[in-house]
């Protein structure tokens, strides 16, 4: 039988001593199989957007919770990728298309994965979060009649926003109980 609590402190150490990326693409990838949630970002569930915001609270400590339009608008912005970058792939609609119970206009991001590894994501759709490599998603998404852009994290506008307490669209009730209370107000 496994002693979990002895497991998740020996865990807990190991994460105190990874980098940025490094934590992010842990959370990013805590997320793999559990469901689909519209309008979460907890490790038990979360949806696109929430996967992002959930991986990008854990590795800075700053929380912001926006739609993937608004990470790729304000927080992914870095065109020139370095390796250390926390990243992220989005998927911007070619024209105006039905988006679940709303039309996505022409030039809007409609889906965001992040990237756990140079071409591999981890794609957060229904029903389960996934691991899937870029090219595969560039190939579905094409189809569906949208481009594939890959950007990297401005950590400044990201610490702003939360420092400012913006950007926090639709943040779950749920997501506190997984951050000290401080955290989840920008520390």
């Amino acid at each position: 039988m496994i002693d979990w609590n002895g497991l998740f402190s020996v865990e807990k150490a190991q994460f105190e001593t990874m980098t940025k990326k490094e934590k992010y693409v842990y959370f990013l990838l805590l997320q793999y199989r559990t469901p689909y949630l519209w309008g979460k970002e907890t490790p038990a569930g979360s949806d696109c957007s929430g996967a992002v915001c959930l991986a990008l609270a854990a590795a800075t400590g700053r929380v912001i919770r926006t739609t993937a339009e608004g990470l790729y608008k304000k927080f992914f912005t870095k065109t020139r990728v370095d390796i250390d970058d926390l990243q992220a792939a989005f998927f911007i609609t070619r024209y105006d298309r039905s988006h679940g119970d709303r039309t996505a206009r022409r030039g809007e991001v409609v889906h965001v994965a992040g990237l756990i590894h140079e071409g591999v994501v981890m794609n957060v759709v229904e029903p389960k979060a996934d691991i899937r490599l870029v090219s595969s998603l560039r190939h579905s998404y094409d189809l569906m009649g949208c481009d594939l852009v890959i950007r990297g994290l401005d950590l400044e506008a990201l610490e702003k926003a939360a420092d400012e307490g913006t950007d926090l669209f639709g943040l779950d009730g749920d997501f506190a109980s997984f951050f000290k209370t401080e955290a989840v107000h920008g520390a």
